[in-house]
């Protein structure tokens, strides 16, 4: 059996290279860029076993809710994640029934996960970083383009579900 693209992204591949281009810049690029800096200024490195094998289950662990929501996008939303292939309906199975976001929930496992198995101190100051400007972006962008995108179904979504975890409303 080959691999396909799911059709979202066979309708826009650029989608899936500038997916590609955010994973190595945020994932593989400024982490060993934070790295550098805190071997450069001699900052703290703290390491321990129990904490390294901990942290690679939650980058695993994030790895599949990633995969795992990128396909309801693409079976449910008809889309993808990318900003610019967007899902053409609201997608609120799954693990968005527990979280508005929890692709972003994903990353910050991963930042995080990456100051636990490494153990920079300058990753963690990446990982607040990183999860500071997510949210950000959350607010300033992203939900103002979905209320105008999907309006009441939206805001009913809003309502019933945290933006980042939590334990969702009850059906209205």
């Amino acid at each position: 059996m080959a691999f396909r693209l799911p059709e979202p992204l066979r309708r826009r591949p650029w989608a899936a290279i500038l997916g590609l281009a955010f994973a190595w810049l945020a994932f593989l690029a400024g982490p060993e860029w934070a790295i550098e800096r805190n071997q450069a200024l001699g900052w703290p490195r703290w390491r321990h076993p129990a904490g390294q094998v901990a942290a690679v289950l939650v980058i695993l662990g994030a790895g599949v809710v990633i995969l795992r929501c990128s396909s309801l996008f693409a079976r449910v939303g008809d889309g993808t994640p990318v900003p610019v292939a967007p899902p053409r309906h609201l997608v609120e199975q799954g693990l968005y029934r527990w979280s508005r976001n929890p692709i972003y929930v994903a990353y910050a496992a991963i930042w995080l996960g990456a100051f636990g198995l490494l153990g920079h101190a300058a990753l963690l100051l990446y990982a607040v970083g990183c999860i500071g400007i997510s949210h950000l972006v959350l607010i300033l962008w992203e939900e103002p383009v979905l209320h105008r995108r999907f309006g009441a179904a939206w805001d009913g979504y809003v309502r019933r579900v945290p933006r980042w975890l939590g334990r969702p409303a009850p059906p209205s």
